[in-house]
This record gives structure tokens, sequence and C-alpha cells, in this order.
């Protein structure tokens, strides 16, 4: 069996800050790409009224990096001290059970 983890984290917004929310997930994303080789995926969507992240990490190892890394850390800060956030994040861990994301 695998040791990836998958993960899909619900944002809701408060009204008028997803553009905000996308721009300071957007940072983090250049962050973890150069930096964090263990994620596997970091995906920024976007709903009308909610951000969804797809994530993939190698291992549970590749997922404390990243929660513990002071880039993630600073995010959560400003997601607080901005106040931009309407409704508690939602989050799914989940194991990679099959399929395949990519046929590169």
């Amino acid at each position: 069996m695998s040791s990836q983890i998958d993960i899909v984290a619900i944002i809701t917004p408060k009204p008028g800050k997803i553009d905000r929310i996308v721009e300071l997930l957007s940072e983090v994303s250049q962050y973890v790409k150069a930096n964090e080789p263990g994620t596997l995926k970091y995906q920024i969507t976007r709903g009308k009224d909610e951000v969804v992240m797809i994530e993939s990490y190698k291992d549970k190892a590749a997922l404390g990096a990243h929660g513990s890394s002071t880039t993630f850390k600073a995010f959560q800060k400003k997601m607080q001290d901005e106040d931009l956030v309407g409704a508690p994040m939602q989050l799914k861990m989940l194991k990679h059970a099959g399929g395949f994301t990519s046929r590169l």
C-alpha cells in the first residue's frame, strides 16, 4: 500500500476576500514547489464562494514538513490577522487507493 497522503481542504472566504486568499495561496505554492520535494501536488482551485486545495504528499513526513514550514505558518497568520475566512476550514485527509492523475 502506498504511503501517499492526499488532502482536500475547503476554505470559505468572507465576502470579497476570495482573491486575497488565492493570492496568498499562490505565494505558498511557489515556496512549496521550490522547497518541498515531498509535496507531489499543491493545486489551488476556486468556485464562486470557496477555494478548494487539492494536495498530495509523498508520506507523513512530507505532510509534516509542509505544515511546520515558516511559509505555511505565515500564511495561516495572515489569514487570521486579515480576517479572511468566513467559516472553519473543512479538511479531508485521504489515503491514495488507486487510479491516476496524469498520463505524463
